[in-house]
């Protein structure tokens, strides 16, 4: 399943996103909790 990551990062409002390929959403909040420097990321899958 397809997830996207959104994420905002440091002082100033730099965002973006990742698309990711993984098996459940378990897996998508792993890679989350992992991403570098970006204190809130949103999870949201791609139908």
């Amino acid at each position: 399943m397809k997830y996207v990551l959104m994420f905002v990062e440091g002082k100033e409002v730099v965002s973006g996103y990742a698309e990711v390929e993984v098996a459940d959403l378990d897996e998508a909040l792993a890679i989350a909790r992992d991403w570098p420097a970006c204190p809130l990321v949103e999870i949201r899958p791609l139908t």
